[in-house]
């Protein structure tokens, strides 16, 4: 008889530890990469949720986050939460408060912003004079003051402000530019706010001056520029800060304001309408109509050139928009699509004539607006994108320069043209600004964070979000003649005339 094998045998405790570890094990895995996933296990109610994230970094920091009414501590925080939309509020001593409804999709991350301003603005006088102000104007990006004081009743002064200061400047803010004799002058600032053209229009000479507007001097010490025989030319200052573009019935021309030569730009046609516009790389371009009448399309061609008349080039060579508009009826009538397509003489995604276009290097792209329509081109990938089917003025490009602010008919829109893969609470394409109405705002300007707006409304001063939401009456605009935000986007910057013309400086956050 023989005696079983020990050592074979099966001990069934160790199995069954053995199995038991084994499902642990592969269930544990299972959990993990649904819970990775974003899924959640309610044993209360036996469910499994869908589940994003909310990423909240509010401005300033350290402010109480509430998510459907329950406190969840301080930001900036992340939270995960149940897919479907949650009220969010934001409140912080001091602040106003800040509140959104805010959709979480499955597996996703949403990030979210909140700007928070203070229910009362600190007001502090940064300089001020007793002086009357006479006249004022301020730079293309609302980064300079300039501005004519009157000091007795034959003398004037000019002056100059910049808003956004370092705390290391050590130069005087404001600096007094130029003593004069006259008010009866005109100012036109370049875009970067540090030069600009002086005229005077004194009997029995009109002269024009280039002036820096950081450095003070005098009449006697300025040369007049030599375009006395230029009258009859409209002046515009080219993006880069270096060149004027001089525009007559007959030619453009440019000014290199350094060297004080002229450039031939562009010689006139009879009977032809003349588009152009210049960038900060010292580039002057212009639409070039190619079609004839008979044509079934209108072609163009976009021709750039150096602003000093080298390097001719065409940035696009051949644009075509129908003109049957009849083929743009598809998009007003289907107003969410914004596809990305080719050009060709067959195309029927464009159409109309071009009244107006923007070259934007920074963005890399073309803003184009036809008599029917509005589109993007893509310089890097040579693909257009409807914009609208409606012919839209371009506002603003926005800071982060992604995005435009758009006026389309009675109604303000963000176009998005560039967003990270990521996030998903862009997409590309228009969005209406809700609660604004064109003719009801003015003046209305992106914030530097580019997810903020601010404008006038009833002669207050607001800042809302980029969609319309959160809107905050901030401040009364009597008596200040010119406002910017500071890039910091901590202080309101005012020119004011009241008992005594001061620069004032109102605390947001």
């Amino acid at each position: 008889m023989k005696t079983p094998n020990k050592k074979n045998s099966i001990n069934p405790k160790k199995f069954a530890l053995s199995l038991l570890s084994t499902i642990f094990i592969i269930g544990g895995s299972f959990l993990i990469y649904y819970f990775s996933k974003g899924y959640r296990i309610d044993i209360s109610k036996k469910d499994i949720k869908k589940t994003g994230v909310i990423i909240v970094e509010t401005e300033p920091s350290f402010a109480n986050l509430y998510i459907n009414s329950n406190s969840v501590g301080r930001t900036p925080r992340s939270r995960t939460l149940d897919v479907g939309t949650h009220k969010i509020s934001i409140w912080k001593d001091g602040y106003r408060e800040w509140n959104k409804d805010v959709e979480i999709l499955e597996e996703k991350s949403t990030p979210i912003f909140p700007f928070l301003i203070l229910e009362e603005l600190p007001k502090s006088t940064l300089w001020e004079s007793k002086a009357t102000i006479d006249k004022y104007w301020i730079s293309k990006y609302n980064d300079y003051f300039v501005f004519l004081q009157k000091d007795s009743d034959t003398t004037y002064s000019l002056w100059h402000y910049r808003i956004n200061t370092t705390l290391w400047s050590l130069n005087q803010n404001p600096i007094q530019i130029l003593p004069l004799e006259t008010n009866n002058i005109e100012i036109q600032i370049s875009p970067n706010g540090l030069l600009a053209l002086l005229t005077v229009n004194e009997e029995p000479d009109k002269k024009t001056y280039l002036l820096e507007l950081q450095k003070p001097t005098t009449l006697e010490n300025l040369t007049p520029l030599e375009i006395s025989d230029l009258n009859n030319y409209t002046i515009t200052w080219a993006k880069d800060n270096r060149y004027l573009v001089l525009e007559s019935s007959e030619d453009i021309i440019s000014l290199d304001t350094v060297r004080n030569i002229r450039y031939l730009l562009t010689k006139k046609s009879a009977n032809q309408e003349y588009i152009w516009t210049t960038d900060e790389e010292s580039f002057f371009y212009t639409i070039e109509p190619l079609h004839k009448e008979e044509d079934s399309t209108y072609t163009y061609a976009l021709r750039q050139i150096k602003l000093d008349g080298s390097n001719p080039a065409y940035t696009i060579e051949k644009i075509y928009f129908q003109k049957d508009s009849k083929y743009i009826e598809h998009y007003r009538n289907n107003g969410t699509e914004y596809p990305e397509f080719s050009n060709s003489p067959q195309s029927t995604q464009t159409t109309g004539q071009i009244t107006y276009f923007e070259v934007n290097q920074t963005a890399k792209g073309v803003y184009i607006k036809t008599d029917t329509s509005t589109y993007w081109y893509d310089m890097l990938k040579n693909k257009y994108r409807m914009i609208s089917p409606y012919p839209a003025e371009l506002i603003q490009f926005s800071p982060d320069s992604r995005k435009l602010l758009l006026a389309n008919g009675e109604s303000l829109y963000v176009f998005t043209f560039d967003k990270e893969e990521a996030d998903h609470t862009e997409t590309i394409g228009s969005k209406k600004i809700d609660n604004l109405m064109k003719d009801q705002v003015s003046n209305i300007n992106w914030l530097s964070n580019s997810s903020y707006v601010y404008f006038l409304k009833d002669n207050t001063l607001h800042i809302s979000e980029k969609d319309g939401e959160n809107d905050q009456q901030v401040l009364n605009m009597e008596n200040i003649l010119l406002y910017s935000i500071k890039t910091s986007r901590e202080h309101i910057i005012t020119l004011e005339q009241n008992e005594k013309f001061s620069i004032n400086q109102y605390k947001i956050q």
